[in-house]
């Protein structure tokens, strides 16, 4: 069967080799071809199994099936060995049923082996030959057949064997590109909260200051917007940093950073802004307190942004057993803060930060929700509970 995994171009030669070497041996026997009798017979015998040789070795099959010339080899060649015992004329027999139990199951390739053995058993009666030459005979083609099934179901295996090996490249690569693109997101998330959330303060101050400036204000009305705003960059970058910290896995305390956002509104905007973080403050911790955080923040962002000025309620309800959702609720109505032009800020359309909420959301198996509520603009995030550091570890 090392024929069959060869290289094509470097079976054929071998195999014409073969074929010439057996001829030779035929040629070369007691019982030669010739044109009466028994030689008459052999050389029949020869030209067909010659030219199914040639056949087998030119068009070589790869279907799972017996095709013509191999039962051709199987019959002529058990009549030449039959009919000049002293060649080599068993090997066309052998080829034959090793390149049928090749290509198809032992059990349909048996009968191949039979049908030679047959052949052989007739011309051993006819000719008067040795029986238990047949049964050695006999006893070889079933071990060839056996041989050659192996060989073929080995070859499967190591094909069935490389196909697995691909498909599992090919999932692991998707994977790959799946985290790539899911941390590609979560950076773009990142940097999409932490600087609208900046430019937003920041924006809103230079506006105010522009309005006091067209006004013909003085010095002292105009100098505390522009320290404002410097805060605010500076509080921009600060903010850039535990962006970057959360990213590399530096857990961020969440109350403290919700307190420092609700004063910087309040400060920013001149409106009243409520704060009520309740329940226990733990669990506002890993994943669930930057997911509350960053909600908090954008939700302020878009409060800048859309309704500068307004009257914002804060309400995070961090749950007190195992078993209750953390619940983060922000409103925002009509105030008398100081009501700062839109349409800066306005002019940068709907960018990313509804859909990035709910992504946050969805990543942690919870909702977002937006839109008019009963005072106002609602955006309310409710999350599971959040797992315990034993329940991560199992």
């Amino acid at each position: 069967m090392i024929l069959y995994r060869l290289n094509h171009r470097v079976a054929t030669p071998m195999r014409l080799l073969g074929l010439a070497l057996v001829v030779w041996s035929i040629l070369s026997s007691r019982h030669h071809p010739g044109t009466s009798g028994r030689e008459l017979l052999v050389l029949v015998a020869l030209l067909a199994a010659t030219a199914a040789w040639i056949a087998w070795t030119i068009w070589p099959s790869r279907k799972p099936e017996i095709t013509l010339e191999l039962y051709v080899l199987a019959i002529a060649g058990g009549v030449l060995m039959g009919a000049a015992p002293d060649s080599a004329a068993s090997a066309f027999v052998f080829i034959g049923v090793a390149a049928a139990s090749f290509r198809v199951e032992l059990a349909r390739a048996a009968h191949l082996v039979g049908l030679g053995t047959l052949t052989v058993a007739v011309c051993v009666l006819v000719y008067k030959g040795s029986g238990l030459g047949l049964l050695a005979y006999a006893l070889g083609f079933a071990a060839t057949a056996l041989a050659a099934s192996n060989s073929r179901q080995s070859v499967q295996r190591a094909e069935q064997a490389e196909l697995l090996l691909a498909q599992t490249q090919r999932s692991h690569e998707e994977q790959l590109r799946s985290a790539r693109l899911e941390e590609s997101t979560r950076i773009a998330r990142e940097i999409h909260d932490v600087l609208a959330h900046a430019l937003a303060g920041l924006t809103i101050q230079l506006e105010a200051t522009t309005a006091l400036l067209e006004q013909g204000a003085d010095r002292e009305a105009v100098l505390p917007r522009v320290r404002r705003a410097h805060e605010l960059a500076r509080e921009g970058l600060r903010e850039t940093r535990r962006a970057v910290g959360a990213l590399r896995g530096e857990d961020v305390s969440a109350p403290a950073a919700i307190e420092a956002l609700v004063a910087e509104y309040r400060a920013g905007a001149d409106a009243p802004a409520e704060l009520i973080i309740d329940g226990d403050r733990a669990r506002l911790a890993g994943p669930t307190g930057q997911a509350v955080l960053r909600v908090v923040q954008e939700a302020l962002t878009n409060v800048r942004k859309h309704a500068p000025g307004a009257k914002v309620s804060v309400a995070v309800h961090a749950g007190q057993h195992p078993d209750e959702d953390v619940v983060v609720l922000v409103d925002d109505r009509p105030g008398n803060g100081v009501a700062v032009s839109p349409q800066g800020l306005a002019r940068s359309g709907g960018g990313y930060g509804l859909q990035g909420m709910k992504e946050r959301a969805q990543l942690l198996g919870g909702t977002l929700t937006a839109g008019n509520g009963a005072r106002g603009w609602r955006v309310e995030l409710r999350l599971p509970p959040p797992r315990s550091s034993e329940d991560a570890g199992t």
